[in-house]
């Protein structure tokens, strides 16, 4: 929250109850007395469940006026919700009040940054934008900040692993915890290339307050927060430079240049975890309970998917076996490709040996996934269901590409992997870029994110 001249801009609240299903919960707890019973406007970055959610949205007073980009629909969730909604066009100021001005400016995958400015200081709030961002992307938004606000005081920029990947994913031979560790090592390096480039007087990492309390992802908590910091590494990479950064935790407060309330990040550690989360705990690994009902609908969902898709998944040569098991109802789903057959159909004797990759999840989340237009969210963000693989040499290939498109909907097929022309000249192609040494940035290989144990 930025108060100035007796006016509070809150952004992107998330405290009240898990997002992505029961996947991901706020910790540390967030510290919201400091709201009061009033804000005057709420900013809405994107439109991501721990961005925009209905449920803390609901606490709060319904005459704030919500801020968001013309160009992302997110305005009639939130007046449904009982807000009013100024739709701000890309780049354009706002006057929120005389002289507190405001600027969103539109970035990356339907995402947004904040600038709000008083006359005296400015603070870019980046949110998500940025730091999981192509390099070069990063390098434009932060050449047209400098150039627009040649001066920067205070620079809030989120640092988490969004994402499922890598941790998601059951390897024989992983090693999970390092695997989770290199992850965030690279995002907190995405930090600093960011606030060594905008030179802010102030820098907080922040917007990754976030545990995982599904017994299968619970280890996932320890490495990712506590194998390095953001703000140890920029502290050891530019020693001398005249940003200062602090790693805050819910509770800090920092007024003008000084800071009030230094409430800085701590380690995480389960015992504590796992105290401090009790009840929130059984939720998260409460299923509920599947219907038959529900498979067939999804079962009808995959096959009408799979139709859709059938020329982009039969462009991979190899045959496979997908089997869906449900934390929440007995029998599952196999997916067999054998040369241009894709069968789909129930499995009530699982055997799980028996198949290339197993996909764990729960049974509404795969039909959420199929029915509802950013509903694959909770699989592939919010971390709703687990890839085990029976052999590292398919987790090495990405065989769980072919799965993942067929869990997330479609209404037509996706365009080919081989680009317009004859697959022939694309292997040439990427021979010859191979042979060249030009190699592009996949976020998403398991080969190039993964690692392994060590052998003796």
């Amino acid at each position: 929250m930025v108060e100035t001249r007796g006016v509070r801009i809150l952004s992107d609240p998330w405290w009240s109850g898990p997002c992505f299903g029961a996947q991901w919960w706020n910790y540390p707890s967030p510290h919201v007395d400091v709201l009061g019973d009033k804000v005057d406007f709420i900013y809405i970055s994107h439109g991501h469940h721990d961005h925009l959610h209905p449920g803390t949205l609901r606490h709060l007073n319904r005459d704030a006026v919500c801020l968001v980009s013309r160009g992302i629909d997110v305005a009639p969730t939130l007046q449904g919700l009982g807000f009013s909604v100024i739709e701000i066009d890309n780049e354009s100021v706002q006057e929120l009040r005389p002289g507190i001005r405001c600027r969103i400016i539109e970035t990356h995958a339907d995402d947004t940054l904040l600038v709000i400015e008083d006359g005296a200081r400015v603070c870019v709030n980046l949110n998500d934008s940025l730091h999981a961002a192509p390099a070069f992307i990063q390098d434009r938004f932060i050449s047209h900040l400098r150039s627009l606000y040649p001066r920067i005081d205070f620079v809030f920029c989120g640092y988490g692993v969004a994402s499922h990947f890598p941790n998601c994913y059951d390897i024989p031979g992983k090693d999970k915890e390092a695997t989770a560790a290199k992850r965030q090592a690279h995002f907190n390096r995405q930090w600093v290339r960011i606030i060594e480039g905008l030179a802010p007087t102030f820098a907080f990492p922040f917007a990754a307050d976030v545990a995982f309390l599904e017994e299968d992802l619970l280890w996932v908590n320890e490495p990712t927060a506590n194998s390095e910091r953001p703000t140890a590494v920029f502290k050891a990479a530019h020693p001398d430079s005249s940003t200062t950064v602090m790693d805050i935790a819910p509770g800090f407060v920092i007024d003008e240049t000084t800071v009030v309330n230094e409430a800085l990040r701590q380690p995480v550690a389960l015992s504590r975890l796992r105290d401090e989360n009790a009840r929130n705990m059984e939720r998260a690994n409460n299923y509920g309970v599947g219907s038959e009902a529900v498979l067939d609908e999804v079962l009808d969902l995959l096959r009408a998917n799979v139709t859709v898709c059938h020329p982009y998944l039969v462009e991979v040569a190899r045959d496979y076996r997908f089997l869906l098991q449900f934390r929440n109802y007995l029998h599952a789903i196999a997916i067999v490709k054998k040369g241009t057959d894709i069968d789909v159909a129930p499995i009530l004797d699982p055997k799980p040996e028996n198949y290339d990759i197993v996909y764990v999840t729960r049974l509404h989340y795969l039909r959420w996934s199929l029915t509802t237009p950013h509903g694959h969210e909770i699989l592939f963000v919010g971390s709703g269901g687990i890839f085990r693989y029976a052999k590292a040499s398919d987790a090495r290939r990405n065989l769980h590409r072919e799965l993942t498109v067929i869990l997330t909907p479609h209404t037509a097929c996706p365009p080919s992997r081989f680009g317009t022309g004859p697959r022939w000249l694309y292997g040439l192609k990427r021979a010859v870029k191979s042979a060249l040494g030009w190699r592009t940035s996949d976020l998403y290989d398991l080969a190039t994110w993964t690692e392994w144990r060590r052998t003796h």
